[in-house]
């Protein structure tokens, strides 16, 4: 049996597999991103329920929101988990339970799942993408995350789309995670509802009732992740791109505009028919794909 951490800035999610069935699950909210101690206790008791009154753990997989040296095995600086910042979590770990640890980010977590057991199963090249807080992607190929040459592979919602435009967290620019992430859906929606939106799921459920605006956000919204979908596709031109994360629960109103949008972007004729399709393995899929990270 394997467990799997997807350790985030907002929950921690876990599973416990035998093979690809899933024996137990876990998901709690994150304790604190900044107090060390504090942190790395909750995952050693997420580990623990999990491991249940199972004989055998085979291996501990977890995924870290934040940029990692996955040939190090070490937390570099997550911007929403900063209590990791440095730490060899895999080591730690071990040390704890005298079990096999892998550290991975959470992304590519996401990514391998759904290449493995999920909407991208059939294909042999698969780029994943997360909207939530953050924007992140990632590349498996073969049933193998790729990692690039330094380990940073992926990252579309660092692109540019616009020059001059909206600030991003990383400093730059115009990049695309400022306006499809929820911060940035927000703004928008700001602008086109004249009034602050707090939760997203009141523009979801606005959309649902056929209210314009509500669809004319999404609309935006679609086309500047269609933009960022046609710039994967002209670059690497994957065999399938999968979308999840929790702003995915606006479905079509995000999918059709973004579809047409990339599709309208695309230099190869052949890569217009490249399939965008909604992840299959919903919240619990970083978790799943920690169980079967490879080192």
């Amino acid at each position: 049996m394997v467990i799997g951490l997807d350790v985030g800035g907002t929950n921690i999610k876990g599973v416990l597999m035998n093979g690809n069935k899933i024996i137990a699950k876990i998901k709690v909210a994150t304790k604190s991103r900044t107090d060390k101690k504090i942190l790395i206790n909750q995952i050693f008791d997420c580990i623990n329920i999990l491991k249940g009154g199972a004989q055998k753990i085979e291996k501990i997989g977890i995924g870290i929101a934040g940029p990692i040296d996955f040939k190090k095995q070490l937390i570099l600086n997550p911007p929403n988990l900063i209590a990791l910042k440095g730490l060899k979590l895999s080591k730690t770990i071990q040390d704890k339970f005298g079990i096999k640890t892998i550290i991975e980010h959470d992304v590519n977590c996401f990514v391998l799942a759904e290449a493995v057991l999920g909407a991208g199963k059939k294909y042999e090249s698969v780029f994943g993408i997360t909207l939530g807080t953050g924007v992140g992607g990632g590349m498996v190929i073969n049933k193998k995350i790729y990692h690039g040459a330094h380990g940073s592979s992926g990252e579309i919602g660092h692109i540019t789309i616009e020059k001059n435009g909206r600030k991003c967290k990383c400093g730059n620019k115009g990049c695309l995670e400022p306006y499809i992430c929820d911060t940035g859906i927000k703004q928008t929606a700001k602008q086109i509802f004249k009034k602050q939106i707090d939760s997203l799921r009141i523009i979801d459920d606005s959309a649902k009732r056929g209210d314009r605006r509500a669809i004319k956000l999404y609309e935006i919204i679609g086309k500047y992740l269609g933009i960022g979908l046609a710039n994967i596709i002209d670059t690497i031109n994957p065999g399938v791109i999968i979308i999840g994360g929790g702003i995915m629960r606006a479905g079509k109103f995000i999918l059709e505009p973004a579809r047409k949008e990339m599709r309208k972007n695309i230099l190869s004729q052949g890569a217009k028919k490249t399939k965008v399709l909604k992840s299959k393995l919903g919240k619990f899929a970083g978790a799943i794909g920690a169980t079967l990270i490879t080192s």
